[in-house]
């Protein structure tokens, strides 16, 4: 077997491909999670509109003019406008059958990642660590603080996540689809948080702000921040959002 044939990421992709004579093979079985998370012992929840902040926008034109952005104006983000991104990346649009259909696509729609903010400069929105809860379109506030040097820290001294309106930060609740998807649903998990914050991008780019994903993070220092244990619920993956 070859170096690269050894490395981790490649036998785990070979380890959950589909093939035709293992389909309907008995597997390993994962208990099912929640479909949804929230905190009840938040320290306040605040209710958003899902209608706020949108403006036409030419589709093609946001497409065309998308890139990832790093400098952003001094004034906030307003609230309207964090409205309005948190509908196109986890707004729910249609319900059926015990679902919440979104406005990212989900593997067997269970929506495995959940979505976490850290707010720096937004109108109307205390700064600290919030949980957007799907169901009721609403922030739950977990921790009234300044994360900015915690995010910059964790996010190997990329100074604009703290120079950012907002951070996005999505986690992963894995038994929420391993329970269907066995191993492969890791694969899932990415694949959705991708739809998600492409999504992000393309309406923050109607909205005229900047966004920025990030990939490049220690896991278990964001992990720590969203107060997710790194085993049951992990962190993916993050994206800053300011005024351009």
């Amino acid at each position: 077997m070859s170096p690269e044939e050894k490395g981790l990421g490649r036998r785990y992709l070979v380890e959950t491909r589909y093939r035709r004579e293992e389909m309907g093979k008995p597997d390993r079985s994962y208990s099912r999670a929640s479909l949804y998370k929230d905190y009840p012992k938040a320290v306040r929840r605040l209710p958003l509109d899902p209608e706020a902040g949108r403006q036409a926008a030419d589709l093609w034109q946001c497409l065309a003019r998308r890139r990832s952005q790093r400098s952003y104006q001094d004034r906030p983000l307003t609230k309207d406008e964090l409205a309005a991104l948190l509908w196109a990346t986890q707004g729910v649009t249609y319900a059926s059958r015990g679902y919440l259909l979104r406005a990212a696509p989900s593997a067997g729609a269970l929506y495995p990642v959940e979505t976490y903010l850290a707010v720096h400069r937004v109108e109307g929105v205390e700064p600290g660590l919030w949980h957007f809860q799907v169901p009721d379109f609403a922030l739950e506030l977990l921790q009234a603080c300044d994360c900015r040097q915690t995010l910059v820290g964790a996010g190997l001294s990329q100074g604009f996540l703290g120079a950012a309106g907002a951070v996005f930060i999505w986690t992963g609740v894995l038994n929420r689809a391993m329970w269907k998807y066995r191993e492969r649903a890791i694969r899932y998990l990415f694949l959705d948080a991708g739809h998600i914050c492409q999504n992000l991008m393309l309406a923050a780019t109607a909205l005229n702000l900047g966004v920025c994903p990030v990939g490049a993070f220690f896991d278990e220092e964001v992990e720590r921040l969203v107060q997710v244990d790194g085993r049951e619920e992990v962190a993916l993956y993050l994206a800053a959002v300011g005024p351009l």
